[in-house]
């Protein structure tokens, strides 16, 4: 079973200090004072949402640009919308779907930015029964982006539940570049699940692997670099010959996203082992590899 094939490191998601709303309560309220327009700016863009989801090409309102754009003085005001939902329904979307879309973006444009203070908001979101699975993936996003190891063995311990909350776990374990999560990735790869999260996991494990992603300066686990990218590739490579159209072009497609220098030699030795016919299907893969229009 796939979630069983995950790391057992982590078996149970660690629960946040009772203190932490109360230590973002002050920073709200500190913000509340040194910057009190930062407040109402994210009022008349939240009012917006209704329009913006009205003309919406796809399933949510796109609200996240809009929302980072507000600079860093808006952190704490969508911190408070998070943490600290108001009651006052004159000041939320009128339109349940254009609210949805307001959350998402909240947490999107939050998560970007990284803070490890937030931690604790996105453990809460992912722990509570009634969120929706597209802010369950949001705030999995959210925390991978933190790279700890605590976000890491978080990600895994919820990964082993069934259903939205393990799915979104499962898809962001890749975005959290630990070496931890993608031998946890690695593992779910192995497992040989159905066709759908084959292609999510090594699409994970391109993120996780990611050349381009670990030129950025995010990245903060640089000494893991090799070694996270090694065994995304290992394990591409392991399942490259059991799979066939999208998914196959799914593992491929990652392990050009990863570009290790250690993959032509792993290809070389699946084929020593391969039959003629897969031997074939190796070659081509590693031409693909040689005309890698990402490098």
């Amino acid at each position: 079973m796939l979630l069983a094939a995950l790391s057992a490191q982590a078996t149970e998601a660690p629960t946040p200090h009772p203190a932490w709303k109360h230590l973002l309560q002050e920073q709200i309220t500190r913000a509340r004072r040194t910057h009190p327009q930062a407040f109402l700016r994210l009022a008349v863009a939240a009012s917006r949402v209704d329009a913006m989801d009205a003309k919406k090409q796809a399933t949510l309102a796109a609200t996240a640009p809009g929302l980072r754009a507000l600079g860093p003085e808006a952190l704490w005001p969508m911190v408070e919308r998070l943490a600290f939902p108001s009651q006052d329904k004159s000041s939320l979307p009128m339109r349940e779907s254009a609210r949805l879309a307001l959350t998402v973006g909240l947490v999107e444009a939050t998560g970007a930015l990284r803070d490890a203070r937030l931690a604790p908001l996105w453990m809460e979101l992912l722990e509570a029964r009634d969120t929706p699975p597209l802010v369950l993936h949001a705030a999995a996003g959210a925390l991978a982006r933190l790279e700890t190891l605590d976000a890491a063995n978080a990600l895994i311990a919820f990964a082993r539940q069934e259903g939205p909350r393990g799915e979104a776990a499962l898809d962001a374990l890749g975005l959290c570049r630990r070496l931890v999560a993608t031998r946890a990735l690695a593992e779910a790869l192995d497992a040989r699940p159905d066709r759908e999260r084959m292609r999510h996991i090594a699409r994970a494990l391109g993120d996780a692997g990611s050349v381009w992603a670990w030129k950025t300066p995010g990245v903060k686990a640089r000494s893991e670099e090799g070694a996270i990218r090694r065994v995304a590739a290992e394990a591409l490579v392991r399942v490259y010959l059991g799979t066939d159209g999208d998914v196959r072009r799914a593992v491929s497609n990652a392990l050009l996203r990863v570009d290790a220098p250690e993959t032509p030699a792993l290809i070389d030795a699946a084929r020593a082992r391969a039959e003629p016919p897969q031997q074939a299907e190796l070659d081509a893969l590693s031409e693909r590899l040689r005309r890698n229009p990402l490098r």
